[in-house]
């Protein structure tokens, strides 16, 4: 019981920035690792673009889609609770993606390419670990679209979120 004091303690007292301020960012979520953008556009507002690698490695698991891999590029608007973008947000978020992956079923092994798409949304809380570091750990709901014929994928899933920022 001492230790979730102490772990509440640590948190409530994070150092606490006076506003949001642009961030370069690590997104380290479910379905990708990407690099980002983001800039403050209103006092409890961020619009953010990124780009890096995507994957749905995990879908195969619960027979929900097949297994691509590529690269992705997309855009998140967050909002939070506070305007020192510390704490609660919410942040809607849209991912395209060109994907490549190899079919199970064909002997050859055959490589199929084509595009996918992730739209969902995170709830998540933003941690001040020092005055110019951040991380947010957030849950959610994302829908996937695949389609790289005969390989594919149109499923809700569960949206996890990750992410690493450097105020700047």
């Amino acid at each position: 019981m001492q230790r979730l004091g102490f772990i509440a303690v640590l948190l409530a007292s994070s150092p606490a920035a006076a506003d949001l301020r642009p961030q370069v960012q690590a997104d380290l979520g479910l379905t990708v690792i990407n690099a980002g953008y983001e800039q403050p556009i209103g006092e409890h507002w961020a619009l953010q673009i990124e780009g890096g690698i995507f994957g749905t490695y995990f879908l195969p698991w619960f027979e929900l889609g097949d297994d691509v891999t590529g690269i992705n590029g997309g855009t998140r608007v967050t909002w939070f609770a506070r305007s020192s973008g510390r704490g609660p947000y919410v942040a809607p978020y849209l991912r395209v993606s060109r994907v490549k992956g190899e079919d199970p079923d064909a002997q050859d092994g055959g490589e199929h390419t084509g595009f996918g798409i992730a739209a969902g949304v995170f709830v998540g809380w933003a941690f001040g670990l020092t005055d110019r570091i951040d991380l947010r750990i957030g849950a959610g709901a994302q829908y996937i679209y695949l389609d790289a014929p005969p390989l594919g994928a149109s499923t809700p899933f569960v949206a996890l979120d990750l992410v690493v920022g450097y105020r700047l």
